[in-house]
């Protein structure tokens, strides 16, 4: 029997945790409700970036999923460049 996975993740995220010491940090989908639990990264250079910002920001992401149910979630990429529609 196959197992599903829920699709790949890319979009704006706002932080809305600092990187715990696990390393896990949560981020939400900008304009909506929608959470992620980021658990893992594709490597250091990712975590540390994401851990360099400070809760509130808005930045560009790629998450893939770390298991079936979509509940947690690997921080694959920071996309470079300023969200779309944000700024002065």
């Amino acid at each position: 029997m196959s197992t599903v996975k829920p699709p790949n993740s890319e979009g704006t995220f706002v932080i809305e945790s600092a990187v715990r010491d696990d390393g896990s940090v949560t981020v939400r989908e900008a304009g909506t409700t929608t959470t992620h639990h980021v658990v893992d990264y594709a490597d250091s250079l990712v975590r540390e970036k994401l851990a360099a910002r400070p809760v509130g920001t808005t930045v560009r992401l790629a998450l893939a999923p770390a298991d079936p149910t979509g509940q947690e979630w690997i921080a694959t990429r920071i996309k470079p460049g300023a969200p779309l529609g944000l700024g002065p």
